[in-house]
């Protein structure tokens, strides 16, 4: 039986992977030149490893791509990081019970209440309840008003803009739930693992076709049939996608019009994300920095080379300042230089020692998907991996659900649409 997959994402690499080891023929069409999908990466002269465009890591707790990577026999490397958090009482760590007693911004009756509530949510594995109610709401409700002013509002409203209110309690759970204190990345960034994954597919008798974008899906004779951007058509036995639920109903116009309405209603923001090539570090140990201030044009500043040695990277100190943002979003548009010219005075409040002249390089990258945005009640509306067209299936990040987006759950994913195709 022959099988073609649309995407080489970490969804479609371990689709593939799966696939090949129960005895399909299997072809990867893949848009871009590189394999990762968000993961990808790229290079600067004199880099050892690429750099991921897009900030990525993984969690103790990541079982699936930490299989994945052992079977490609890839190692992961788990470090202890520190996060803290930039908010109007200065910058705190809160990632451990002692730093949350530490930090000066809540009551102690405040902090017990977090500590609470966090501790709960990361014990209990029953989120379905948590679905119903909304996360300002029940943080309001455990932590208390003054605590979500100070810890969480911020963020909420930078991550997912004007879909903030809407978000259940449990996207906010599953975030608690998997967090470790050691992050891990492996070996030559997530492209060395991809590009690995690529490798091994191959020698297996799997086939890539990089460069290509697939335009068309149909069924006709029984066959699912797939056209390229060239024009030349594929004909295969059955096909995943792992394209976002919006562009699978654009190319795949035979779907019932009620299923395009229903994956219509999934909605999702796009990332902008500047990269800085530093020749100092901005923030002495600190790899993730949660921006919890209104004022402030940016999510997160994650300062890679606190997690990773810069000895990968030509001895530079790499940061990623992270937006999630819809695709009409005027920083769409902007430059790496204008964009830098909008974040450095945000800078020197964190480190009032930086200076524009420690910047060597920036350079900008864009994706209008990076984001589910999660509603109430959201495992009623995820889409089946089946399509209603025969032979078809979709998997992509938006059926991740409980659990956010990331390369784990890609993985996952992939695994999960391989034994139902058996």
């Amino acid at each position: 039986m022959r099988i073609g997959i649309i995407g080489a994402g970490f969804t479609g690499l371990a689709a593939a992977n799966q696939l090949l080891k129960r005895g399909y023929q299997v072809e990867v069409f893949e848009s871009s030149p590189v394999p990762g999908g968000l993961a990808a990466g790229f290079r600067q002269k004199g880099w050892k490893w690429p750099l991921e465009k897009h900030y990525h890591h993984i969690f103790e707790s990541d079982r699936a791509i930490i299989n994945f990577a052992s079977e490609l026999k890839h190692k992961i490397t788990f470090i202890v990081a520190t996060t803290s958090s930039i908010t109007s009482e200065g910058i705190y760590p809160l990632d451990t019970p002692i730093s949350l007693l530490r930090f000066p911004g809540l009551s102690l009756l405040d902090k017990i209440r977090v500590g609470i509530c966090i501790g709960y949510l990361r014990l209990t594995p029953v989120w379905k309840p948590l679905e119903r109610v909304k996360a300002e709401r029940y943080l309001r409700d455990w932590m208390g008003d003054r605590a979500w002013k100070v810890l969480w509002q911020s963020l909420f409203e930078k991550k997912f803009g004007r879909f903030h209110k809407g978000v259940p309690a449990s996207w906010f759970w599953a975030r608690i739930k998997k967090r470790s204190k050691k992050l891990g990345y492996p070996i030559g960034g997530f492209t060395g693992l991809a590009d690995k994954a690529v490798k091994h597919i191959k020698r297996f008798g799997g086939e890539f076709h990089f460069n290509t974008s697939i335009n068309r899906i149909s069924r006709k004779y029984g066959n699912i049939h797939l056209r390229t951007n060239e024009g030349k058509e594929y004909v295969f036995d059955k096909v995943v996608c792992t394209l976002p639920s919006v562009l699978f109903a654009n190319v795949t116009p035979t779907l019932p019009s009620d299923y395009v309405k229903s994956l219509g209603r999934l909605k999702g923001i796009g990332a902008v994300t500047l990269v800085l090539t530093l020749k100092k570090s901005v923030l002495k140990d600190v790899y993730w920095l949660n921006v919890g201030l209104d004022d402030f044009p940016f999510l997160a500043f994650v300062e890679h080379t606190n997690l990773i040695s810069p000895a990968h990277y030509k001895g530079d100190k790499i940061a990623y300042i992270g937006n999630y943002l819809e695709a009409g979003h005027p920083f769409f548009k902007l430059s790496a230089k204008e964009l830098t010219e909008e974040f450095v005075p945000y800078l020197t409040k964190i480190n009032p020692d930086f200076k524009k002249s420690w910047i060597k390089k920036a350079e900008v990258f864009k994706t209008n998907f990076a984001q589910p945005i999660v509603t109430l009640n959201y495992s009623k509306k995820i889409p089946a991996l089946k399509t209603p067209i025969k032979g078809l299936y979709l998997a992509n990040i938006q059926q991740v659900y409980p659990w956010d987006r990331g390369t784990n759950y890609a993985v996952e994913l992939g695994e999960k649409v391989a034994e139902l195709i058996g």
